[in-house]
C-alpha cells in the first residue's frame, strides 16, 4: 500500500480533455482504493446511530457488523439519540407527516419552523432568522442575496467551500486575506475600499473547520467598522461549541454589536439534525427571505426536524453539555501536545494531527479502522499538501477511556510510521 495514496487532485481534469474523461479516469483510482480495502472514497455504512460507539457493515467482509469508536462525527454534543429529542421528532412526525410540503414562501412554512427561527435568533442575539435545507445553502443564500457584481467580497484564506462557492455565484470581485490575520485584512480594505463605494462584504468562519482555531473577532470587527463594511460570520462549527452555553463566536468574545453583522450556521453539526440558518437584524432577514434564492427555491425542512432542533437548543442552553465538550476537547488536545503531535492552533472540538505525507496518511487510515476507530482523513486540495492530516472531532459523550484508547493507537501509529 505504500505506493498508493488518495489523490483528489489527479482526477479534477481528464487526460483527454473531455468532460467525461475525468469520470472514466477516476475509476482506476477507485479500483485501487477498493483493492486496498480502504474506507475513505467509499464507506462501509453505519448500521447504528452516528454516536460515540457505532456499528458498521464491513463491505469487505460479507457486510459483517463490526463495532467502532467514533472520532469523526460532527455531532459534537453527542445528542442525536437523546430520548426527549427523538420522542419530539416522533410525536411531530405522527401529527404533521414526514415533509413540509413546499418551499417556505409558498406552502412550506409551519409553526415549528417559526419557533426554531425565533429560538436561533434568541440564541445568537439577533432579531430574526431564516431556516435553510443545509448550512451550505444558507451560506450561498446569504451571499448571493446580499451581494451584486459591483461589490467586493474579502475572505479569510481558510473559509469554508460554501462561502467561496456563494461568492463565485454572486459575480462579485473576490479577494482573500491571510488566515486569521487582521493586518492582512486591513491592508486589502485600505487598498480597495474607495474602489467599491457600493459596499464590501468581509467573510470569516467563526471556528475554522480544518484547523479548529477561533477567529480573532474583536480585531476583525474593528477593521470592518473602520471601512464601513458588512461582516458575515459562519458559525457552523461554533454553534454548540463556543460561547455561553454554545451561543457561538460573538458570545465567545462578549460582543454586543449586531447592526452590520450577519451570522450563518448549520443544524447538522452540534445540533445533530440537518439544515442551516441565517440570523441578522430584522431588515436584513426580511430582505433575504425574498432574495436568498436557496430559500426561495428549496423545500422547507420537515416539521419534525425543526421541532427536534429546537428541543436540542433548549437542552443546550439549560445543561452542562457544552462544558463537557470543552473539557473533553481540552483533555485530548493537551495529551496530544504533551506527546509531541502537531495540532496547529486548535482551541475547539476540531483537533487536527498533521501527517504531511499523503502515502502515510492513506496507510494510517486503514490501521485506525482495523483497530476499531473511525475518524477523518483530510487530503489536498482541501488542505495544502504539507498539511495533510487526521482530523479528530470530539464529542461531549466521549469518556476518558475512549480518548486514552485513541492515543494508545496513535502512539502505535507513530512507532510504525513516524509522524511526530
Amino acid at each position: 500500500m505504500d505506493s498508493y495514496k488518495i489523490d483528489l487532485q489527479e482526477n479534477k481534469k481528464s487526460k483527454d480533455g473531455s468532460i467525461l474523461g475525468k469520470v472514466n479516469d477516476f475509476q482506476s483510482q477507485l479500483k485501487e482504493h477498493e483493492n486496498q480495502r480502504l474506507n475513505i472514497l467509499k464507506k462501509s455504512p453505519l448500521s447504528s446511530a452516528c454516536d460515540r460507539i457505532i456499528r458498521l457493515r464491513d463491505r469487505f467482509n460479507n457486510n459483517a457488523e463490526i463495532k467502532a469508536l467514533m472520532f469523526g462525527s460532527n455531532s459534537y454534543l453527542g445528542i442525536i439519540t437523546k430520548t426527549n429529542t427523538v420522542n419530539k421528532a416522533i410525536e411531530v412526525t405522527k401529527k404533521f407527516g414526514i415533509g413540509a410540503g413546499g418551499v417556505p414562501l409558498l406552502s412550506g412554512t409551519n409553526i415549528f419552523q417559526n419557533e426554531l427561527e425565533s429560538t436561533i435568533a434568541d440564541l445568537k442575539g439577533f432579531d430574526d432568522a431564516i431556516i435553510f435545507s443545509s448550512g451550505f445553502t444558507a451560506n450561498i443564500g446569504a451571499i448571493i442575496g446580499l451581494v451584486r457584481s459591483n461589490n467586493l467580497i474579502i475572505h479569510d484564506k481558510l473559509n469554508h467551500a460554501s462561502l467561496i462557492d456563494g461568492s463565485l455565484m454572486s459575480g462579485a470581485k473576490m479577494l482573500r486575506y491571510q488566515h486569521n490575520d487582521p493586518a492582512s485584512l486591513d491592508k486589502i480594505l485600505q487598498e480597495n475600499y474607495k474602489l467599491y463605494p457600493n459596499g464590501i462584504l468581509v467573510v470569516t468562519d467563526g471556528v475554522f473547520s480544518m484547523d479548529g482555531d477561533i477567529v480573532n473577532l474583536p480585531a476583525i470587527i474593528n477593521i470592518v467598522n473602520k471601512y464601513n463594511a458588512v461582516l458575515l460570520i459562519d458559525d457552523a462549527h461554533s454553534t454548540g461549541v463556543i460561547g455561553d452555553r454554545g451561543r457561538g463566536s460573538l458570545s465567545h468574545y462578549n460582543i454586543s454589536q449586531r447592526d452590520n453583522i450577519v451570522v450563518t450556521g448549520t443544524l447538522s453539526k452540534a445540533i445533530g439534525t440537518v439544515g442551516g440558518f441565517i440570523t441578522a437584524n430584522q431588515k436584513i432577514i426580511d430582505y433575504l427571505r425574498i432574495f436568498a434564492r436557496s430559500n426561495m427555491y428549496s423545500t422547507a425542512l420537515p416539521p419534525s426536524v425543526c421541532a427536534s432542533s429546537t428541543e436540542v437548543i433548549n437542552y443546550m442552553k439549560t445543561s452542562d453539555v457544552v462544558y463537557k465538550l470543552k473539557k473533553n476537547s481540552e483533555y485530548m488536545k493537551n495529551r496530544l501536545s504533551s506527546l509531541g503531535y502537531n495540532t496547529l492552533n486548535s482551541e475547539t472540538a476540531i483537533i487536527p494531527i498533521i501527517i504531511k505525507d499523503e502515502y502515510k496518511l492513506t496507510q494510517i487510515s486503514k490501521y485506525f479502522f482495523d483497530k476499531g476507530i473511525v475518524t477523518n482523513y483530510i487530503y489536498p486540495p482541501v488542505v495544502s499538501p504539507n498539511k495533510s492530516r487526521i482530523r479528530i472531532s470530539m464529542m461531549a459523550t466521549h469518556t476518558k477511556e475512549d480518548m486514552d484508547y485513541f492515543i494508545t493507537i496513535l502512539e502505535e501509529v507513530d512507532s510504525l510510521f513516524g509522524i511526530k
